[in-house]
C-alpha cells in the first residue's frame, strides 16, 4: 500500500484509532441557539465518519450557559443533554470511527452579544483586539467553580459515549491565556511564574480526571506560537508540553497562532505555507512520550503520509480538507488521488459564512452543512436538462441533476470549461484554486456529462433542443464605466490581463481595489513588469477574508502604490484624472487595467424567460457575488432540476 503510516492504527491512551487521519475542531453553527443537538449536527459529523476519517474531534463545548465564543456555540453542562450527544456518538462509532470532545471556555475572546447578555471573562482586564469588551477578571473562587464546571461536562462527555476529551489550551481562550504573559498579569496564586500560571490547568485535569478514569484518554490542544509581539515561542511552549505529559494527558494536537497573530497561521490560508506547524511540531513530537497530532494546511493525503514518514506526529489533522470532501480517506484508500476534492483553502465559506453568522459552507463543496438536505434520493421522473454555462455555477448544476438521475447536455460559448474562475487562479497564492476547477472536470468527465463547447446559446436554439428544465449559469460581465476616454487602446480588462490575453508593462494604474483589483496588481507586480498604483473609491482596499492583510504586505514588499479616496473622473493620453479627497490630480499612466466590479449578463436570460417557463438562472446572471454563492446556486438548481 502506498499510504503504509496513514492506515496503520495507533492508541491514544486504550483508545485504538484505526487510521492516522483526524478531523480537528471547527466551528460549524449547526447546533440550536441554546448549544443543542441538532439533526444537521449529526449528519454532518456522519460524513466524515463514513468517509473514514479515524478520529473525529467536535467542536468546542461550552461547560456553562454563558461559557460560549459564538452564536450556536454547543454546550454540555446538564444530564439532560446526554442523549442527544449520545445519538451523536453511536452514529460515528457505527463507521468505526472514534470522537473526542472538545471542551474549552472562550475566556475574552467572546462578546456579550452571543454570551447571553453576560460580560467576558478572562485570566486579567485585558480586552480582545476582536470583541473589544474589557473582561472581568475572574476571581479565586470563580476560577474554583469553573473547575468543577470542566470536571462536570468531563463526566457527562463520558457519559453521552466520547471516546475521549480534548481540553483546549490554544489559540487565546480562556485557558491559553492563564498560560500566557501576554494576557495573564495576575499577582495571586494563578499569575505569575510558570508554576502559577499553569495551575488552573492542573486543577481542571485532576477534576475531569477523577470523573473519567485512569483509562480515558485527556488530550490537549496547544498553540506552538502565539505570533505576537509578547505572545509565546516555541521554548515556552517546550516547557508546557513537557509539563502536561508529566501531569498525564494522553496526547497533544499541534496548533498554532491566537486571534491577533501577526500573519493568518491560526487559520491556513493560501498565503501560509502547507504544513506549517510541522516543522515545530516535530521538535515537540521528538520531546515527548505521548501521542501527537499535527494540522495546518495540510490537505493532501501524500503530503500527510510523508509528515508521518518525517516522524514529525503521530496523527494528522486536515480539518478544512475533510469540509471539502469527508470521503478523502476512503479514496485515498482506493488509490483515487485524482478523485479528491481538494480543499483550496479561500475560506469563503469555512470562516466567512461564520462570520455573517451561518452555518459553515464550502465553495468546492456545496453539500457541506446541507446533509440533511441532499441526500441524492434517485428522481421518479428523470427530466432532461440543459446547462447554459460552463463556469463553476454551470458544472455544479450539470453534476448535482446528473447524479440525481436526470440527463444533462452543458453548453459552453468558449472553448474550454471554467469561466471566469480561470483567472482567478492566476495571481499570485492562488495556484490552488486550479484544484477545484480539475475536480469539477473529472466529475464531469467521470459522470458522462454531455459537454458541448464553442456553443452559443438562443431563444432558438434552446428552445429546438427541448430540454425539461433550462438552467442558464451565463455568468457576468466586467463593468466598463462611462468615462471620457474609455476607448482607449492602454486600457484594459482585468481578467484579460490575468489571463494573458494583453501582456502590459511600464507605469501601470490599476482602477479598482477590490479582490479583483488588487490580484491583478499582485500579478503584475510579481512580475514585476513596471510600477504598480492601485486606485481605490473608498477609504482602504478589500482583498477578501484574511488576504487583505498579507496582501498589504505584499504591496509594501513589492513598492506598489495605494491611492485611497481616489474617484477617477476621466482618461487621457498616458494618464488618469482622479478627484483625490476633493483635489483633481493627474496620474501616469502607460497602460490601464480596469477592475471596477461586474454586472450580470442576464440578455440570453431575460429573452429566455420572456418565451419558455420552464428557466432557471444561478450564480452571476442573477447578480454578481462571488464563487462561493456561484456553486451554492449552480449546485442547488442541479440537485432541484
Amino acid at each position: 500500500m502506498f499510504f503504509q503510516k496513514l492506515f496503520t492504527p495507533y492508541k491514544i491512551n486504550q483508545c485504538e484509532i484505526k487510521n492516522r487521519f483526524v478531523v480537528p475542531a471547527m466551528v460549524t453553527n449547526l447546533c440550536d441557539e441554546d448549544g443543542n443537538i441538532t439533526e444537521a449536527f449529526i449528519k454532518y459529523h456522519e460524513a466524515k465518519a463514513r468517509g473514514g476519517f479515524g478520529l473525529i474531534i467536535t467542536e468546542d463545548y461550552g461547560v456553562n450557559p454563558h461559557g460560549v465564543g459564538y452564536k450556536n456555540c454547543i454546550r454540555l453542562y446538564d444530564d439532560s443533554q446526554v442523549p442527544a450527544n449520545r445519538r451523536l456518538t453511536d452514529t460515528v462509532h457505527m463507521y468505526g470511527a472514534k470522537m473526542f470532545a472538545q471542551v474549552f471556555h472562550p475566556g475574552r475572546q467572546t462578546s456579550s452579544a452571543v454570551n447571553g447578555g453576560v460580560r467576558p471573562v478572562a485570566s486579567a482586564k485585558i480586552p480582545d483586539a476582536f470583541n473589544r469588551e474589557i473582561p472581568h477578571e475572574l476571581t479565586v473562587p470563580e476560577i474554583h467553580e469553573l473547575v468543577g464546571e470542566f470536571a462536570n461536562t468531563a463526566r457527562l462527555m463520558k457519559k453521552s459515549g466520547f471516546d475521549g476529551i480534548e481540553l483546549h489550551l490554544a489559540h487565546g481562550y480562556l485557558l491559553a491565556g492563564f498560560l500566557s504573559t501576554r494576557q495573564n498579569r495576575r499577582t495571586d496564586e494563578y499569575g505569575g511564574c510558570f508554576e502559577n500560571r499553569i495551575r488552573i490547568v492542573e486543577e481542571i485535569y485532576h477534576a475531569m480526571r477523577a470523573e473519567v478514569g485512569d483509562d480515558f484518554p485527556l488530550t490537549a490542544r496547544v498553540s506552538l506560537t502565539e505570533d505576537t509581539v509578547d505572545g509565546r515561542q516555541m521554548q515556552e511552549t517546550m516547557m508546557i508540553v513537557k509539563y502536561l505529559e508529566k501531569l498525564g494527558f494522553n496526547g497533544l494536537n499541534l496548533s498554532n497562532g491566537e486571534y491577533t497573530s501577526y500573519a493568518p497561521e491560526l487559520i491556513s490560508s493560501t498565503f501560509t505555507a502547507k504544513g506549517y506547524n510541522v516543522e515545530n511540531a516535530k521538535r515537540v513530537h521528538d520531546f515527548v512520550n505521548i501521542p501527537t497530532i499535527v494540522a495546518n494546511g495540510i490537505n493532501d493525503p501524500a503530503m500527510a503520509e510523508t509528515v508521518l514518514e518525517q516522524d514529525a506526529c503521530d496523527f494528522v489533522g486536515m480539518a478544512r480538507a475533510s469540509l471539502a470532501d469527508p470521503d478523502m480517506p476512503r479514496k485515498a484508500a482506493r488509490g483515487q488521488l485524482g478523485n479528491i476534492n481538494y480543499c483550496i483553502r479561500c475560506l469563503q465559506g469555512c470562516e466567512g459564512s461564520l462570520l455573517e453568522g451561518n452555518h459553515v459552507r464550502c465553495l468546492v463543496n456545496p453539500e457541506l452543512g446541507h446533509e440533511t438536505e441532499y441526500t441524492f434520493d434517485e428522481v421518479t421522473s428523470p427530466k432532461s436538462v440543459l446547462v447554459i454555462g460552463g463556469g463553476p455555477a454551470g458544472m455544479e448544476a450539470a453534476i448535482a441533476a446528473t447524479r440525481r438521475g436526470h440527463s444533462v447536455t452543458l453548453w459552453e460559448q468558449a472553448s474550454e470549461l471554467g469561466g471566469e474562475f480561470i483567472s482567478a487562479i492566476y495571481p499570485p497564492a492562488k495556484g490552488e484554486y486550479a484544484n477545484y476547477l480539475v475536480f469539477l472536470k473529472h466529475q464531469m468527465t467521470a459522470l458522462n456529462i454531455n459537454v458541448v463547447l464553442n456553443q452559443s446559446a438562443n431563444v432558438d436554439n434552446v428552445r429546438a433542443f427541448g430540454a425539461d428544465k433550462i438552467i442558464v449559469a451565463t455568468g457576468g460581465d466586467p463593468n466598463k464605466p462611462n468615462l471620457k476616454g474609455i476607448d482607449a487602446e492602454n486600457i484594459h480588462f482585468a481578467n484579460d490581463v490575468l489571463l494573458g490575453k494583453e501582456p502590459i508593462e511600464g507605469e501601470i494604474v490599476v482602477v479598482g481595489g477590490g479582490e479583483v483589483g488588487t490580484e491583478t496588481a499582485m500579478y503584475l507586480a510579481d512580475a514585476e513588469r513596471g510600477h504598480i498604483t492601485i486606485l481605490e473609491m473608498t477609504d482602504d482596499i478589500d482583498a477578501g477574508l484574511l488576504r487583505t492583510v498579507p496582501t498589504k504586505r505584499f504591496f509594501r514588499d513589492h513598492e506598489v502604490t495605494v491611492v485611497t479616496h481616489a474617484k477617477v473622473k476621466e482618461f487621457r493620453d498616458n494618464e488618469v484624472i482622479v478627484d483625490h479627497r476633493g483635489v483633481e490630480e493627474v496620474i501616469s499612466a502607460d497602460q490601464i487595467v480596469l477592475a471596477m466590479g461586474y454586472h450580470a449578463d442576464n440578455e440570453l436570460l431575460t429573452a429566455l424567460q420572456a418565451e419558455l417557463s420552464n428557466v432557471v438562472a444561478v450564480g452571476d446572471v442573477v447578480e454578481p457575488t462571488n464563487a462561493l454563492e456561484a456553486s451554492t446556486s449552480g449546485f442547488k438548481a442541479g440537485y432541484y432540476a
